[in-house]
């Protein structure tokens, strides 16, 4: 059974760490001060557990006053990718309380994962550029959840 929920403890936060540094700095030889940074002392961490077991990550930090959520740092260990977690990541993402009031959510994906985004409604904007020797596109959906402010 997968479970998606937001990563609140420390334990939480180091394990969503420990699946980052296995998919970014050993299987994509991401530079480990390139894969962590400040961002991620102010972002929302979720997690991703199958049978109690942590197997995927991803992170949001907003940005523009809080109308717009860029989801980031997504990862899923090799032997559990496949079976919908990532999907169902963003999907929580997107759904999550804390997020109710934002407008837009925006990512930047590797190339190699486009098609995936696309399917979840998300468009590619600008051109293809290089972050840690890999190439990636700019992505945006709008939140059709949004929750207007009182």
């Amino acid at each position: 059974m997968i479970t998606i929920r937001a990563a609140n403890t420390t334990r939480d936060i180091e394990e969503c760490f420990r699946i980052r540094a296995e998919v970014f700095i050993v299987e994509q030889s991401v530079p480990i001060d390139m894969e962590r940074d400040a961002h991620d002392r102010e972002a929302l961490h979720f997690i991703a557990l199958a049978d109690g077991q942590s197997v995927g990550t991803a992170r949001v930090v907003l940005r523009d006053n809080g109308t717009s959520a860029k989801i980031g740092r997504v990862a899923v260990y090799r032997s559990n990718r496949g079976v919908g977690i990532g999907k169902l990541l963003i999907a929580v993402i997107e759904g999550s309380p804390d997020l109710k009031y934002v407008h837009n959510f925006l990512l930047d994906t590797q190339t190699h994962a486009l098609q995936f985004y696309a399917r979840l409604g998300y468009e590619a904007y600008g051109g293809e550029f290089m972050d840690a020797g890999i190439p990636h596109r700019h992505m945006k959906k709008r939140n059709r959840h949004v929750v207007a402010h009182d």
